[in-house]
């Protein structure tokens, strides 16, 4: 296969891609990969780089120059794997080589990623720039979100006779979860509190609580009505988060936030902390439990020798 036939098979090959519903960013990323293949081709063997006479070898030693030589980062590496292998599976199919010489190599195993979740100083600053100036329904959206790890679809389902609250307990009511699973999730005092002060100021009731709203009534409204589009949630916490100097902080940010603090607190309690956010399944949790870069560092120098 000459370099002209080489390129028209790898232009047909993103052409498909691109029919496929492929990004350009991804076909651009592609492109990158076979290029950077054919270069270390060239300059390894001496001779013009041709896919079809690569075999299994070649892919491996490919990797591992990227791995020592260039020092590339594991995903970048992994990147290149993956947009290879697809150019040579259309390859086979297609009958433009005969054999795929990628299928022995194996991605690099990447560590796994805790996902985001706010510290506890960092909590209580946002925390704190919603109870000084916020209105009533932030405050409640806020410590509800950060006290009970509340998916935002479920957040923004909740009606007013979802929440029980007696004098030292009570709970949120989630009807239908990401699985469609209900569940009953318990509430602190803090956030007791907050849900409290603002069903009694809860609009139409004639302040103070007189006149309760509707048990079927949805819980969140504003000036502008209900608030039902997890956009506007975003818009809120962003608000405050703002005010407490933090980057953007979402929903799911509060909900890691929940998970990470409940398992300082409870290490043991896998199940519980399943229950809770919903999760059938154990293994959802157990990324809570991997110790965080920062963790690792501090456990290394309390070592002593």
């Amino acid at each position: 296969m000459d370099q002209t036939e080489t390129h028209i098979w790898v232009q047909t090959w993103l052409d498909y891609l691109a029919t496929q519903g492929r990004s350009k960013h991804t076909l651009s990323a592609y492109r990158r990969a076979i290029s950077h293949l054919a270069n270390w081709s060239q300059t390894t063997y001496g001779e013009l780089f041709d896919p079809a006479h690569l075999i299994a070898r070649d892919i491996r030693d490919w990797k591992s120059y990227q791995q020592t030589v260039e020092q590339a980062a594991p995903s970048t590496i992994n990147q290149r794997l993956v947009g290879v292998a697809s150019f040579y599976k259309w390859a086979v199919t297609n009958k433009v080589v005969e054999q795929n010489p990628t299928v022995e190599t194996k991605s690099i195993r990447l560590p796994s990623r805790q996902p985001k979740s706010l510290s506890s100083q960092e909590l209580r600053r946002l925390l704190r720039a919603v109870h000084h100036g916020g209105s009533l329904r932030d405050i409640a959206i806020l410590e509800i979100l950060a006290g009970t790890g509340l998916r935002v679809g479920e957040l923004l389902q909740l009606q007013v006779g979802d929440v029980m609250l007696r004098e030292r307990s009570g709970w949120v009511i989630v009807r239908e979860g990401k699985h469609g699973g209900y569940r009953e999730v318990p509430l602190a005092s803090e956030v007791r509190t907050a849900l409290a002060t603002y069903l009694a100021e809860y609009p139409g009731s004639g302040g103070g609580g007189t006149n309760l709203p509707d048990k079927s009534a949805p819980l969140w409204m504003g000036k502008q009505g209900t608030l039902t589009h997890r956009s506007s949630v975003m818009r809120i916490l962003n608000k405050y988060a703002f005010r407490a100097q933090l980057n953007s902080v979402s929903p799911h940010t509060l909900r890691h936030t929940f998970a990470t603090l409940y398992l300082q607190v409870n290490p043991d309690d896998l199940r519980g902390l399943a229950a809770l956010l919903g999760h059938s399944d154990l293994n959802t949790v157990m990324i809570y439990t991997e110790p965080t870069r920062e963790d690792v560092t501090n456990r290394v120098e309390r070592m002593k020798w």
